[in-house]
């Protein structure tokens, strides 16, 4: 195994707080594939991401939901997607470890 590489994780559970948080997000008026483009899971911090979110204001909304349904998760960001032409939007993160920016997982042995 790469010594700089983080090894994958997998936490099943994750599926169950991403259907928590569709319905969540139904539940408070946001509609899958009209305000929101997806719900990803973030296996590698323990987190979840909604992406596409096509208003900023929907975005601090969200934002906020996600921060009272997971009040242990500390590690949250929020920020407008430009480069990625699939999600192109707002996005919003929250996880329960911090992302590590310094993940060699491009580097070519």
């Amino acid at each position: 195994m790469d010594p700089f590489m983080k090894p994958f994780e997998f936490h099943a559970e994750l599926f169950e707080f991403r259907n928590a948080v569709m319905e969540a997000l139904s539940e408070n008026g946001f509609t899958w594939l009209s305000d929101f483009g997806s719900i990803d899971l973030m296996q590698d911090v323990y987190g979840l991401e909604v992406t596409g979110i096509r208003e900023e204001a929907d975005a601090k909304e969200i934002a906020a939901l996600l921060r009272r349904m997971f009040p242990g998760w500390r590690y949250r960001r929020t920020f407008y997607e430009d480069h990625n032409l699939r999600e192109i939007g707002w996005k919003v993160m929250i996880s329960r470890d911090p992302e590590r920016f310094d993940d060699d997982w491009q580097r070519v042995p």
